[in-house]
């Protein structure tokens, strides 16, 4: 049995300085699109996180 994949829309508020450094960064490492660069780059920093937490927990 295949397993759905849901897919979760969110939105930031940043302000216009802020987006042109996300859309600069973006096209500096060549990311598609500026919302995929802090997607994946949330993502990384999330993971740190929990990593951290787990091993102080351990």
């Amino acid at each position: 049995m295949d397993k759905e994949i849901k897919t979760y829309s969110m939105s930031i508020r940043v302000s216009q300085e802020e987006l042109d450094k996300l859309k600069r960064a973006a096209r500096l490492e060549a990311y598609a699109s500026y919302s995929e660069f802090v997607r994946r780059t949330a993502l990384l920093e999330a993971s740190k996180i929990v990593e951290k937490e787990e091993a102080k927990n351990r």
